[in-house]
């Protein structure tokens, strides 16, 4: 028996054996999809389908933390600007690409090690308070360092691969952040992030390192978040402390959220439809902040699962009701034949 089923056999064990149908099957058409997107599409219709890929990516990390962990963080964008600047850094000082995205995700994860060990001993509301601080202060960062990072303008970045070569590169980071995620979610350490997501002082007196687990788990949901900085300053050729700021860092929060915590396929939907409405609404500002708000309290009184979730839910009705009304033909048909 599993920590996860020790701790919370019904609660937390009961979502994985309900998947239908094989989660490979979906990582392939999801990443078809987004190659599709991301090669094809021109214009504003191309730039939001590469930051939508660019995000999910990020939010593949997140979804770690908060989804399986239940722990809400509000330092992604933090770790987000960090892999971008520092990989833009080391661009423009001669380094090779490949050595650039090594350094920069590196001191990503020396930050978030950092920061995992301060507050993976918190819990609840004090988690989330110590990671908005963290978000708050890169922010203020990537504005007043302007000696390194440009300041409010922003600084340009030294291209080090080809347009196609870069897309290519987004498409297959995303398709290989999700095999890590379902490879982790069947993990030991997925287990016992869902067991801390589920009680986490059960979880502790069943054995689990709830606090090194959750340092982990962040420490990783900091790479994600450094990959897609690096793959985001390559893309755009210039970085400005605008893409990095605390609204990005809850936006990320309510993407995870509206997709639903945990599930494979959360940070797509999440991206698609947090970036897609900013985007929509960019002429309106704050307009599209308020109503990802709106439809983040709805989906959340309505779906606890996320839209993802009420899908589930909704399909999960029709298979039965049309289930139902099979048996019930079948039922008058044997009826009939007795009668005959």
């Amino acid at each position: 028996m599993s920590i996860l089923e020790r701790v919370v056999p019904v609660r937390a064990a009961a979502p994985e054996r309900r998947r239908r149908w094989p989660s490979w099957v979906g990582i392939v058409v999801l990443g078809v999809v987004a190659y599709l997107a991301v090669t094809n599409l021109q214009g504003d219709q191309g730039l939001v389908a590469v930051l939508v890929v660019i995000w999910a990516i990020a939010l593949v990390g997140l979804n770690v933390v908060q989804g399986l962990g239940g722990y809400p963080s509000l330092a992604q964008a933090g770790f987000f600007g960090i892999g971008a600047y520092a990989s833009s850094l080391l661009l423009n000082a001669g380094l090779p690409f490949v050595v650039a995205a090594l350094g920069a995700v590196g001191i990503a994860s020396v930050v978030g090690a950092i920061v995992a060990l301060v507050f993976s001993r918190t819990r609840g509301q004090y988690f989330a308070i110590g990671t908005l601080f963290f978000g708050a202060v890169c922010a203020l960062v990537f504005i007043n360092e302007a000696p390194l990072t440009g300041g409010p303008n922003g600084m340009p970045v030294a291209l080090g691969l080809p347009l196609e070569v870069v897309l290519v590169l987004i498409v297959g980071s995303l398709v290989v952040g999700l095999i890590l995620f379902e490879l982790l979610g069947r993990s030991v350490l997925g287990e016992r992030l869902r067991a801390i997501s589920a009680d986490e002082d059960l979880a502790e007196h069943a054995g689990v390192p709830t606090a090194r687990t959750k340092a982990i788990a962040f420490v990783i949901s900091s790479l994600f978040g450094a990959w897609a900085g690096v793959l985001l300053a390559q893309y755009n050729g210039v970085i400005a402390p605008s893409q990095f700021t605390f609204v990005q860092g809850f936006l990320m929060f309510v993407a995870i959220g509206i997709g639903g915590y945990g599930r494979l396929s959360t940070p797509v939907v999440g991206a698609v439809i947090v970036v897609g409405l900013s985007q929509l609404l960019k002429l309106y500002p704050g307009v599209s902040q308020i109503a990802l708000g709106v439809i983040f309290v709805l989906v959340t009184l309505l779906m606890p699962g996320g839209i993802i979730g009420g899908i589930e839910q909704l399909l999960g009705a029709l298979r039965r009701a049309f289930g139902g009304r099979a048996a019930a033909r079948n039922g008058r048909v044997a009826t009939w034949k007795e009668i005959s």
